[in-house]
């Protein structure tokens, strides 16, 4: 089946003769017959997702030009395409469409207990995907009773071992959420045993490189909760080997994320520690990481990237008590919003546009504006008599967020005339929005933000 033209081979692609041609790639992804050799994984790190979203349509047909397992394994690549477009770019339609493939995969396999268990495994993959984007709990108990089907039937090594990983990184995350140090740690010793039986079975890179991260990001995340140093300098330094053995040409996406990571890392590390100079590594890692991802390779790896760097450049200018930092911060938020723009309702958009207004406020308190929170203010009342709560909801409560901001700013750069009361309202409206909707990161900063405008009222 020929199927639509292929797309222009970009520089990145081609530089990548390893991995063989770019129409290599994508017939890889059209035909493949199986991916628990890690195959797809490899093709799916150079192709650009507008070639990812071309090679849908044929790779979806060829599914139905088969019967059985042949058809449930090429059933099983369409769906990881599916969820890597979706990863990429934010589309629920597309996520939903690659939870049904793997659901039609596993009813085609019949009596093939491995090509079940890959088609199991691809459904707890998706359910992932759908809490890490769309914080979906239920997703999370999917997962994982996907995953313990699969493993019931004895899979594969390497498929076994991506299988636990993927478990115990659906462990993390629900730790995380919870704050639960004990299940997280847990998790973590999981993900470093599966990280180094993919190296022992010399796995694709890919592969290894997707539990070391999911390591790193859990160490990362739970340092970050508790301030504590020495998990942040153990992910640091598990990054940085990591990037030693990744290489950007052939894993731009692996090598990016875990780039990003360790910017992360380094810049938490140097708040803890009151570093500046670690910080200003980690503002220097970030910008290698937005560097390194080729324009609309994945617009939410790049506003990831993005939104670390402004976040990093804001807390540079906070410890070196620069000015012009944070205009730099303020304008590294831009690209982030911009490649968010396709996605309004992903709730990571909101988190970013919060912390956007965040830092827009804190830039008119430094400096005593009080006209430029007065524009903002103005701004900010516009946009919530433009926006529709019913429909858009989280943007309207990220709004009131910003608002409440402005307000606290302005009651403390002149007598308060019931800014704070106004604050206080403003948070509360929006703390009832991110409660009902499960927006945890969203809820505790409404939270905090709240009980200390009460305080100063």
């Amino acid at each position: 089946m020929n199927g639509p033209p292929l797309a222009p081979i970009p520089p990145e692609a081609a530089r990548a003769s390893r991995r063989g041609t770019f129409a290599g790639l994508t017939m890889a992804l059209r035909f493949g017959s199986s991916d628990r050799h890690g195959d797809t994984a490899a093709a799916l790190e150079l192709l650009p997702l507008s070639a990812l979203v071309s090679e849908a349509g044929p790779a979806g047909l060829t599914a139905q030009t088969e019967a059985g397992p042949e058809r449930a394994r090429r059933l099983n690549t369409y769906s990881a395409l599916l969820r890597e477009i979706a990863r990429r770019s934010g589309r629920i339609e597309t996520l939903a469409r690659a939870a049904s493939a793997a659901s039609r995969a596993a009813r085609e396999a019949g009596a093939d207990k491995t090509v079940t268990a890959e088609a199991l495994y691809h459904q707890a993959e998706t359910q992932r995907l759908g809490l890490v984007l769309f914080a979906d709990a239920e997703a999370a108990e999917a997962a994982i009773s996907f995953a313990d089907q699969a493993l019931s039937l004895s899979p594969p090594a390497l498929l076994s071992v991506r299988i636990k990983a993927l478990k115990a990184a659906v462990e993390a995350a629900l730790a995380l959420a919870a704050n639960d140090r004990a299940r997280a740690l847990d998790a973590a010793a999981a993900l470093e045993v599966s990280t180094k039986v993919l190296t022992a079975l010399r796995a694709p890179m890919e592969l290894i490189a997707a539990a070391a991260i999911d390591r790193a990001d859990l160490l990362l995340g739970l340092g970050s909760l508790s301030h504590d140093r020495a998990l942040l300098t153990g992910a640091e330094h598990q990054l940085s080997t990591l990037l030693v053995r990744l290489d950007p040409d052939t894993a731009p996406i692996s090598w990016a994320r875990a780039k990003t990571l360790q910017g992360q890392a380094l810049v938490a590390i140097g708040e803890v520690a009151g570093d500046a100079a670690s910080i200003a590594e980690g503002v220097a890692a970030l910008k290698e990481a937005r560097a390194a991802l080729p324009l609309h390779h994945s617009p939410l790896d790049e506003a990831r990237a993005a939104h670390a760097l402004a976040l990093a450049l804001q807390a540079m200018g906070e410890a070196c008590d620069e000015e012009a930092l944070f205009d730099r911060a303020v304008k590294a938020f831009s690209p982030a919003m911009e490649a968010l723009d396709r996605t309004p309702t992903l709730p990571y958009r909101a988190i970013v546009a919060h912390d956007g207004a965040v830092c827009l406020a804190r830039r008119a308190e430094r400096r005593g504006d009080l006209k430029a929170l007065e524009q903002a203010e103005l701004a900010f009342r516009e946009a919530l008599r433009t926006r529709n709560a019913g429909a858009d909801p989280l943007a309207w409560a990220v709004t009131q967020v910003a608002l409440a901001r402005i307000y606290e700013a302005e009651a403390m750069l002149r007598p308060d005339t019931g800014e704070r009361a106004d604050a206080a309202f403003a948070l509360a409206s929006a703390l009832e929005v991110f409660t009902e909707r499960g927006m945890r990161t969203l809820s505790a900063a409404a939270l905090t933000a709240l009980e200390r405008v009460r305080e100063r009222a």
